[in-house]
């Protein structure tokens, strides 16, 4: 590796002493440098996490493409993580180094990106590579052949997806000729035909250093970093011809346009689309309020179509453009008898409340707090600044992601209402819905594109408070710093807290509750009806008796607080400033023991989960992973345990009631058995004395005895065909049972041959399967196993998940088992081991950098009874593995003979 990366810096050397980087201005922590050739570099070096990105974006995406090439964009974004001069599989290099890594393409850009431990050695790599694929990807034909159909089996996915098929038919009948009427996905014909030498072309023309910015950002040497920058990117010369420009514009449309979308399975779905001006305008930040307005917790769309029983659930969307773009919003309808006329009558009422709103001054305050949270949330962390550039950049300036805060923290109601009363009219309209005007109509004006280098030219941001690095977040480092305790509860030990005081950047405080109660017996047929709780504790409680009301005390707090629920127990996340924790645990505390679980909430809750549950009836990946859960698990009707149908969860979430669920958490709900864990600048033990204070008194009615999962007896490998009708995209799911914990001698062996085999892109079934084969855009395997048996039982499982088209499913299980036999025979090399050692090392590091990772961890560490030793000792145990152990576990554990199947899809036309 080092021998290539020498080859590299040898290969740049002539020019580098000529291509000196220039600083050009500096907001808000963001240096941006600039190289001779054109290329804009853009650095913001940030302490407060141990990670460092490196992402670069071009800006060239599907509205660059012309006739016979839609999709080149998305497909030489596959292309390059091909070979390029020197670097065979770039895939795999990054997997080896344990980075988080993707490209992606959207209509104004493309960008490739990865995330890691930081690390100086794989920054660097990054910067050669991505350099050596800017001017010197092989783009070879044979390579085109086969990633042809893993696109092409993208994009049979997404025309599995009834509500993404809709907005793109829209979208192409509100475009009649800009290049936003386009999927990024391409024609079907157009990936399968294009001439590697046309493909080619589409690279020489934008993959150029003055058509591209890239982004550093996190914990790495800065100096270092531009010093490399130089070697490898400033060698690359400016092409001689200009970038090319696009200079279509969309007419103002003259007209209301309809979309009638009629598929086999589903929900009924609707939608309306107006066109607006680019993102890049000053006016884009009342539109991108109007949307988080429409969607609102009690906002116009829940009360005017949820309410009302017109729909089931409800989202709206600005769609951020370097060009004129739009504005959409849509529901999900329910369980209906008549489909196309709930859709006419629904789609009817949307775009009436759209058209005619009349928002409060309240509505609009809380939307723009929720909106500017956003905003002040992906600046915050090095890591959504890393990436959230790249939207910046494709707008035009990436000096617009702070620009845009501004524009909304600026705008004023007033403004709001003239800007909606503009764009939101009858002629600028298109609807949609998927089916399971006589006057002279009053038109938007034709939408300009902004010189935003004349808009913000005088522009400098505003002031950035300095990060402050962390203590070394080891094992180690992190053992000697948590405080740990029990809560007093009822008279009983009860609730178990693990405090972490640490320097955070801004002072924020991640922290994490989850409680446990009741019994197999005592819960015996209330599972799906308990499915609902999550959604309700957010929606009201004594004092704050809306779900609107919840929110601005959240935001008032500027705090996130997220609840999951279900029959067996609750588990609460939360994150504010360090100056709020009180405020915050005060409010979990409230939401938890006084929730309202009003009677309207509910039925907006069990509505959206009825038609969530009967999306999910004609959905390939639910089907097929509800029917593999059957074939393993046996429990009488009503035993929480029991993997019921989809159709069955269904009628039961028809008969569940408001009075069950209240008798319910009155029977269950309480803080005897659980744990609290919280991160950051707080005093440990203030923080143990107010969980005491919230908590202690919170006992439930019903004991908790812990229940195991085992597999039924009479287990025997199966392979199930799922027939689902009209679907371009089918699922494969496959799982070989295992009587395994994560105490077990066997699981660090055996968790790292599943690992090679697919656990992450480059490895094993992904080079034969998707690579070599061409089968599958993504094909994966993961070993799931109980953390205790006297907790959790020993019913592990090695599971293996595949998408492939319908036509391919008995090809896709022959290459699957030959793959398996192949490498259980074989085994894995001291090499590949070596590189998943590094991998998993890597990721063990950068789990501890996530905060929500972290307060997971201490949590599960005290339900458990461990410490950060025992997780110590498990990276020892991952360090110390030899190829030996890792192919004596795959062979011990991965019998293909007991490999149980199921493939979910339209097989019988």
């Amino acid at each position: 590796m080092r021998r290539i990366l020498f080859a590299l810096c040898l290969c740049f050397a002539v020019g580098a002493a000529q291509a000196q980087l220039k600083q050009v201005r500096q907001v808000e922590g963001v240096v941006e440098y600039a190289l001779p050739n054109g290329l804009t570099v853009l650095v913001h070096h940030d302490d407060s996490k141990p990670t460092a990105t490196v992402n670069i974006t071009y800006m060239v995406g599907s509205r660059h493409e012309g006739n016979g090439e839609t999709g080149a964009a998305h497909l030489l974004e596959h292309m390059l993580f091909k070979a390029s001069e020197t670097v065979g599989d770039p895939k795999q290099e990054m997997t080896r180094r344990g980075a988080r890594w993707n490209g992606t393409t959207w209509v104004d850009r493309t960008n490739y990106f990865a995330q890691f431990a930081s690390d100086q050695e794989t920054l660097e790599w990054m910067l050669g590579w991505l350099a050596e694929s800017m001017t010197r990807a092989k783009l070879l034909k044979s390579e085109l052949d086969t990633e042809m159909t893993v696109v092409r089996n993208e994009l049979e996915r997404a025309e599995n997806n009834a509500s993404r098929i809709l907005g793109g038919r829209m979208r192409s009948a509100a475009y009649q000729w800009h290049g936003y009427a386009r999927d990024g996905l391409g024609a079907r014909s157009d990936i399968e035909n294009i001439p590697i030498e046309r493909l080619r072309e589409f690279y020489v023309k934008h993959y150029r250093p003055d058509n591209a910015v890239l982004v550093l950002g996190g914990r790495f040497d800065v100096t270092a970093a531009l010093r490399k920058v130089e070697q490898t990117f400033g060698a690359i010369a400016r092409p001689a011809t200009p970038r090319p420009a696009t200079y279509t514009l969309e007419p103002s449309q003259d007209g209301e346009r309809h979309v009638v979308l009629r598929r086999a399975g589903g929900a009924p779905e609707v939608s309306a689309m107006y066109h607006v001006m680019p993102a890049n305008n000053p006016e884009f930040a009342a539109i991108r309020v109007l949307a988080q307005l429409l969607a609102q917790d009690r906002g116009p769309l829940e009360t005017g179509l949820v309410d009302k029983r017109l729909a089931a659930s409800r989202w709206a969307w600005a769609m951020p453009a370097q060009e004129p773009g739009y504005i959409s919003m849509g529901a999900s309808i329910g369980d209906v008898a008549d489909g196309e006329a709930a859709a006419q009558r629904a789609v009817a009422e949307l775009v009436r409340i759209v058209e005619t709103l009349e928002p409060t001054q309240e509505q609009f305050n809380r939307a723009r707090a929720e909106v500017l949270q956003h905003d002040r949330t992906q600046i915050r962390d090095p890591e959504s600044l890393s990436l959230g550039l790249t939207g910046s950049v494709a707008l035009g300036d990436w000096r617009l992601m702070f620009a845009q805060r501004d524009w909304v923290d600026a705008l004023v109601f007033d403004d709001f209402k003239r800007i909606a009363r503009t764009w939101l009219v009858r002629s600028n309209r298109t609807t949609g819905i998927y089916v399971p005007e006589k006057t002279a109509p009053v038109r938007a004006p034709a939408p300009a594109n902004v010189n935003v280098a004349q808009l913000l030219k005088d522009y400098s941001g505003r002031a950035v408070d300095v990060a402050v690095a962390d203590f070394p977040l080891t094992p180690d480092e992190i053992q000697k710093r948590v405080v740990t305790s029990r809560l007093t509860v009822g008279g009983a030990p009860g609730l178990r807290v693990a405090v972490l005081p640490r320097v955070t950047k801004e002072s924020r405080v991640q922290g994490l509750l989850r409680l446990r109660w009741g019994t197999v017996e005592a819960v015996n047929g209330q599972a799906v009806m308990a499915s609902l709780i999550g959604g309700l504790l957010s929606q009201g409680t004594a004092t704050l008796p809306s779900a609107e009301k919840v929110r601005e005390k959240l935001l008032a707090l500027d705090a996130n607080v997220r609840f999951t629920a279900g029959v067996g127990g609750a588990t609460a996340t939360f994150e504010a400033p360090a100056r709020n924790t009180r405020e915050v645990m005060e409010l979990v505390a409230e939401m938890l023991q006084r929730p309202a679980f009003a009677d309207d909430a509910f039925e907006r809750v069990r509505g959206a989960a009825i038609a969530a549950n009967r999306a999910a009836q004609s959905d390939t990946a639910a089907l097929a992973a509800n029917s593999l859960q059957r074939a393993f698990f046996k429990y009488p009707p009503g035993d929480p345990r029991e993997p019921r149908t989809l159709e069955e969860s269904g009628r039961l979430l028809q008969q569940a009631t408001p009075a069950q669920l209240r008798e319910f958490w009155r029977r269950f709900a309480g803080a005897g058995v659980g744990e609290l864990s919280v991160a950051g600048p707080v005093d440990a033990a203030q923080v143990q004395s107010w969980a005491q204070q919230l908590f202690g008194a919170w006992k439930s009615a019903e004991p908790h005895r812990p229940w195991t999962f085992s597999y039924a007896d009479d287990l025997k490998p199966v392979s199930v065909t799922v027939e689902v009708p009209e679907k371009a995209n089918a699922s494969y799911t496959a799982r070989v049972p295992l009587t395994l914990n994560e105490e077990s001698p066997d699981f660090a062996p055996l968790f790292t041959a599943v690992q090679l085999l697919g656990g992450r892109a480059g490895t094993a079934l992904w080079q034969r399967v998707r690579e070599k084969e061409g089968l599958s855009y993504g094909v994966n395997s993961s070993l799931s196993v109980p953390s205790v048996g006297r907790e959790d039982g020993n019913a592990g499982a090695i599971n293996i998940n595949a998408s492939f088209a319908p036509q391919n499913r008995d090809r896709l299980r022959a290459v699957i088992r030959d793959e398996i036999e192949t490498r259980v025979k074989s085994g894995f090399s001291g090499i590949e081991v070596g590189f998943a050692r590094r991998a998993i090392a890597s990721a063990r590091r950068d789990s501890l950098a996530q905060p929500v990772n972290l307060v997971s961890l201490l949590a599960n560490n005290l339900r458990y009874g461990r410490d950060m030793n025992w997780y110590a000792k498990r990276s020892e145990e991952f360090e110390k593995l030899d190829a030996q152990a890792v192919n004596a576990a795959l062979a011990k554990y991965l019998d293909v003979s007991r490999l149980t199947e199921v493939a979910a899809g339209t097989f019988g036309r």
